[in-house]
């Protein structure tokens, strides 16, 4: 009968979440992504992408171009390691998955990314692999 009810709670805080400020859904997000290291958080990245529509790895995609730019990563150097940006920015999920191990090798912006994502795509949260998704919602107070 527990497991019923830490389902009605998961579902509980699932609708909060996705209903949450953006304000309320980075603030989450912040806590889990900065209390992980940067081979954890590419690793949940790239299991929640297995998941995730074409949209929602495109708005991923978006959000870790945009992270690289801000942390002065250049464009052709992922083009130079093979990685497709336009594939990954349409949703396809080798590109997004390359794109991903390859933002590893700069933390910050990884974390930034990953922030950035569940803050503008809440509803995507539920697609998150089990322990990510757990971890961000034990942070999230609606």
């Amino acid at each position: 009968m527990s497991f019923l009810n830490d389902l009605g709670k998961v579902g509980g805080l699932l609708s909060q979440f996705t209903g949450a400020s953006p304000h309320q859904a980075e603030s989450a997000a912040a806590d889990l992504v900065g209390s992980l290291n940067t081979s954890e958080l590419a690793g949940h990245l790239t299991e929640s992408a297995q998941n995730f529509n074409s949209g929602q790895l495109g708005a991923l995609a978006t959000s870790l171009l945009g992270a690289l730019s801000n942390h002065g990563h250049d464009e052709s150097v992922l083009q130079d390691a093979g990685v497709s940006t336009a594939d990954a920015q349409a949703g396809d999920s080798g590109a997004v998955t390359a794109l991903i191990a390859h933002a590893q090798q700069n933390p910050a912006a990884l974390k930034d990314a990953a922030v950035d994502f569940i803050k503008n795509n809440p509803q995507a949260v539920e697609q998150f692999a089990p322990d990510f998704l757990k971890g961000i919602l034990s942070r999230f107070s609606g």
